[in-house]
């Protein structure tokens, strides 16, 4: 036990600084920062025997995080998961609300299946956020992003198609 709290003081004093500020300039908020950080630092604590390597588990952890707190923080918003749950939404004037065919189709598409992806395409297809800034909430790079979305975009016309949807005027 006592190997395994200096082995932790000595993480946390090495990689504390570069987390937080790394979560802080994701997040802009230094209350929120301390939080999401104090939430990882324990979340390694109960799992320390098991990662080789920690510096690498907490970025990886802290991306999630970070989706996370944008997740929650969009409250006071439209929870765009609600709405594609709700059966009454399905129909508008007679016609299939495209929001939730696309995103049957996501959850139909095994291949959409890191959380990211979800993000990624909800930040640029719905909240018309720029390949830059998705970037920057999800901890990616331009490039990295466009790519990312380009496989997406390419999976649900794939999808479409085997669906007989063959253009974006079907769907409307």
């Amino acid at each position: 036990m006592f190997a395994k709290n200096r082995d932790f003081a000595e993480t946390y004093s090495d990689l504390y600084p570069l987390v937080f500020s790394t979560i802080y300039s994701k997040v802009g908020s230094l209350d929120d920062a301390e939080d999401i950080c104090q939430e990882l630092f324990i979340k390694l604590y109960d799992k320390l025997d098991e990662v080789e390597n920690r510096r690498k588990w907490l970025y990886g952890a802290l991306k999630l995080e970070v989706m996370a707190y944008y997740r929650k923080r969009k409250a006071g918003t439209v929870d765009i998961d609600e709405i594609f749950d709700d059966a009454a939404l399905a129909f508008v004037n007679g016609f299939r609300d495209t929001r939730i065919m696309i995103s049957e189709a996501i959850e139909e598409l095994d291949t959409i299946s890191e959380p990211g992806d979800r993000v990624l395409f909800d930040l640029i297809a719905v909240r018309n956020f720029s390949y830059e800034e998705a970037g920057s909430q999800v901890g990616l790079s331009k490039r990295q992003v466009r790519y990312r979305y380009g496989l997406i975009v390419d999976r649900l016309v794939d999808y479409f198609k085997k669906k007989g949807i063959n253009s974006l005027e079907e769907l409307l």
